[in-house]
């Protein structure tokens, strides 16, 4: 379903966000308009707790620490307005997020915005008033999942070849297939990053192009963007970021997304009780090794899809080890027990710090691979119905 796409994508905030100057707060105010609150548990199911869903207002911090909450209302579900207030840094970027449900980006351009969540959309399910570039991030992002769909398709295709066997011929025209698609993204996301005129827009979006683009183009749109809003602080600490991050290259883990095909590094980390688990320990089963944080939103409303993975192939010679970046030991227990994640968890409670994040490289949560008995990675970044549809094409 594309809806698991969709709330990924704005779930996962580019880190290259707002410089966090806390000079200057303005006042802001959010009202918003609830569509369809009946159909609310269709998609969230969890997001209504004694008749009542629950909104909060963060601030997103610069670098990919956790939000910060600026406001709150629990409301009955039948209500159909909200009103969040708060004090907020200038052209900066914030989000309202339903506890258990959809959070949403926005841009702060004003004091007052108008924001609409229908929840009987699964797609393009909210729009704002009040703030042209929190619109036009609400657009970019749903187009962006659009454009992606082609290469997702041409990746699936080369992967099933690859696994049930194709010939050259077929392989190359394949491969063809997908990097013309990648390029037809990166050509729409260089042309887009041209026109845009708020610099918050702009580093999301370089955050996403950043994903597909080539370095030299990376760095091109970069250094055209410091020049196009050169008094911002948000581009001028993305710039001096990057530039640290590129000199130190040379001795970072591997990059995420180079592990498939490749036996899994050895981790070893305590568990709750301080006993060392070792990832190799759990040869001889399919293992999904989940790393989160009951900090991390997008991980919370993850959670449900994979306790009930987990529940569904427990019993097939498949388990899961919960690996935290927490850095608070009862924040970290309590979310594994309000989420019922009842397999093995482990974490050095040191944030980004932490061994895992050296040992597998990835730079964002949530992030997963899946391993075979032999300890070879097989997949990863498995969310939503593709984490059902892998297990039971290799448990059935």
């Amino acid at each position: 379903m594309k809806f698991y796409r969709v709330i990924g994508l704005i779930l996962t905030i580019s880190l290259f966000l707002t410089a966090c100057n806390r000079e200057n707060k303005k006042s802001l105010t959010v009202k918003g308009t609830l569509v369809n609150t009946d159909k609310i548990t269709t998609l969230y199911p969890i997001a209504v707790r004694d008749g009542k869903i629950t909104l909060y207002l963060h601030e997103i911090p610069f670098g990919g620490d956790q939000p910060v909450q600026l406001d709150s209302i629990t409301i009955p579900v039948s209500q159909t307005s909200f009103t969040l207030n708060g004090k907020i840094i200038g052209n900066t970027m914030f989000d309202i997020a339903v506890e258990n449900g959809p959070v949403i980006p926005l841009i702060n351009e004003g004091e007052d915005l108008n924001l609409e969540i229908n929840f009987a959309n699964s797609e393009r399910f909210y729009n704002v008033k009040g703030s042209s570039a929190s619109q036009e991030l609400r657009d970019f992002i749903f187009d962006y999942i659009d454009r992606t769909q082609p290469i997702d398709n041409a990746f699936h295709v080369l992967d099933s070849l690859k696994k049930f066997g194709g010939n050259d011929s077929v392989l190359l025209e394949a491969t063809n297939k997908k990097n013309a698609a990648i390029e037809d993204l990166n050509t729409y996301l260089k042309n887009y990053i041209h026109g845009i005129k708020n610099p918050a827009l702009a580093t999301f979006v370089l955050g996403r192009a950043g994903r597909t683009i080539s370095q030299s183009d990376f760095e091109k749109e970069l250094n055209s963007l410091v020049q196009k809003f050169p008094s911002d602080p948000t581009i001028t600490d993305l710039k001096s970021r990057y530039e640290t991050s590129k000199a130190q290259s040379s001795q970072a883990p591997p990059p995420r997304g180079s592990w498939i095909g490749k036996p899994a590094p050895e981790l070893v980390l305590p568990d709750a009780n301080g006993n060392p688990i070792a990832l190799s320990s759990f040869k001889g089963k399919y293992l999904l090794v989940d790393f989160w944080a009951s900090w991390c939103r997008p991980c919370r409303i993850e959670n449900p899809n994979i306790v009930a993975a987990y529940n569904k192939f427990k019993d097939k010679n498949f388990t899961i080890l919960g690996v935290s970046i927490d850095r608070d030991k009862d924040n970290w227990l309590q979310g594994i027990k309000d989420d019922h994640l009842t397999w093995t968890h482990v974490s050095d409670l040191a944030f980004w710090s932490s061994k895992a994040v050296g040992t597998f490289g990835f730079t964002g949560i949530p992030f997963n691979v899946l391993i075979d008995p032999k300890g070879v990675v097989i997949a990863e970044d498995l969310r939503g119905p593709e984490l059902h549809s892998q297990l039971e094409t290799l448990l059935k």
